[in-house]
């Protein structure tokens, strides 16, 4: 192979008056130009793909805000339908007392009333502050 480029340069310089550097520039001009092409033609090819993927976006965006409510509709269908026919899930109470602790309470005569009669009273107080705001805004 080695042979054959080094034949093939010794005829490239050895024509007439032409030098080593003019058959150089030539091929630099050449190389440039080729180059020069495929940088045009890949920077429109680029630019085609950059429009297509914005068109693209743009459309799928769109269809997303038309199929939306559509969307919004069934996700709350399913949804009522899977949690109406499931099982009833059993809420966990949110608090617990050590045995020792509710033993205090339950030592206190009438635990169960005052306890009921505490109950009623925050429901009766938050009650009228609802009631007094809703006054306030009409």
């Amino acid at each position: 192979m080695w042979d054959y480029i080094s034949q093939f340069w010794d005829a490239i310089t050895g024509i007439g008056d032409y030098t080593i550097e003019w058959f150089q520039n030539i091929g630099n001009a050449v190389a440039g130009a080729i180059g020069g092409l495929f940088d045009w033609l890949f920077h429109y090819i680029s630019d085609l793909f950059v429009f297509l993927g914005w068109i693209f976006s743009v459309l799928t965006q769109m269809i997303q805000t038309f199929t939306l409510p559509i969307s919004y509709v069934f996700n709350f269908i399913k949804g009522f339908t899977s949690s109406a026919f499931s099982d009833p899930q059993i809420a966990g109470l949110g608090y617990s007392f050590s045995p020792a602790i509710m033993g205090v309470f339950e030592a206190i005569p009438y635990w169960s009333v005052i306890l009921s009669v505490l109950g009623i009273g925050v429901s009766v107080i938050v009650g009228f502050g609802i009631f007094r705001l809703l006054l306030k805004v009409s």
